[in-house]
């Protein structure tokens, strides 16, 4: 894994497409940002409805305070989701995220961390990839909250865990809407990469992926 600071652009060559590779189409930037907005607004709500459900249903004893959690948790939510939800991003990659394809893009004035891959991997496992945080971070959590909710678990962890499905959730929502953009475009068997920092695919081949 290389970690790059500040990095510019991803852009490798001004070279044309290569024969046999195809560009993903994709919605004008300010319509994909909208689209991926406001499916992360929508993802925590199945969530939080199960969890309201379950509270009507099994309702807690009344506790004698009314219990609170201090505004500082924000920060560490903040941190924990970004940092974990790219980790499971790397995780994915070819190699498991160690060989040297796989870039940690770190912009410290901006404090933004970011994931990229220098090469194609499987649609499959593309499609993994880009949805292993929605899984681990709101999928699993909010899973863990309904099994747990009938006995004892701290006030503060429950809140932290409830935090952290809705702050991933609102940076999962481009990972789902591009999810469905290569699940409807990329046959499956092929690869999915980028070109000059452009998404693109190409059939698969052969002994092009490890790990």
């Amino acid at each position: 894994m290389k970690i790059l600071v500040h990095p510019r652009s991803l852009a490798s060559s001004s070279d044309p497409l290569p024969e046999g590779w195809h560009f993903i189409r994709q919605p004008k930037p300010a319509l994909g940002l909208g689209i991926s907005i406001l499916t992360g607004l929508g993802l925590p709500l199945i969530p939080f409805l199960l969890l309201s459900l379950e509270t009507l249903l099994l309702p807690r004893a009344a506790t004698s305070q009314t219990e609170t959690i201090p505004w500082w948790i924000v920060f560490p939510v903040l941190l924990v989701s970004v940092v974990v939800h790219e980790f499971l991003h790397l995780l994915w990659h070819p190699g498991w995220g160690l060989s040297a394809q796989s870039l940690l893009l770190v912009w410290p004035r901006k404090l933004q961390l970011g994931v990229h891959y220098q090469g194609f991997m499987s649609r499959t496992r593309w499609l993994v990839m880009r949805l292993s945080p929605l899984v681990g971070l709101t999928v699993l959590p909010t899973l863990l909250l309904l099994v747990t909710y009938p006995y004892r678990m701290r006030f503060f962890w429950q809140q932290f865990i409830v935090l952290v499905i809705l702050v991933n959730s609102l940076g999962a929502g481009g990972d789902l809407v591009a999810s469905v953009i290569v699940a409807r475009q990329v046959p499956r068997g092929g690869e999915v990469g980028t070109w000059n920092g452009r998404a693109c695919w190409r059939e698969k081949a052969m002994g092009s992926e490890k790990g």
